[in-house]
């Protein structure tokens, strides 16, 4: 097992190994995050704009113009 790595250390320089690795961990979940994120807003966007359209659709029926 290795010993734990020390990032408060000044002294400490990280093999290339050691910094893929905690880069690895650090951005693990980011991509699936973002994705999950825009899938949100998207389907956000798509309601706001059914109810705006739907919004328009009544005004437009009933004789009374868009404000």
């Amino acid at each position: 097992m290795r010993p734990a790595i020390n990032l408060a250390d000044p002294d400490f320089e990280p093999s290339d190994e050691q910094l893929i690795g905690l880069s690895a961990r650090a951005f693990a979940g980011v991509r699936e995050a973002h994705r999950q994120s825009q899938r949100e807003l998207r389907e956000k966007i798509a309601k706001a704009r059914a109810d705006a359209l739907a919004a328009l659709e009544s005004r437009l029926a009933q004789g009374r113009a868009p404000t």
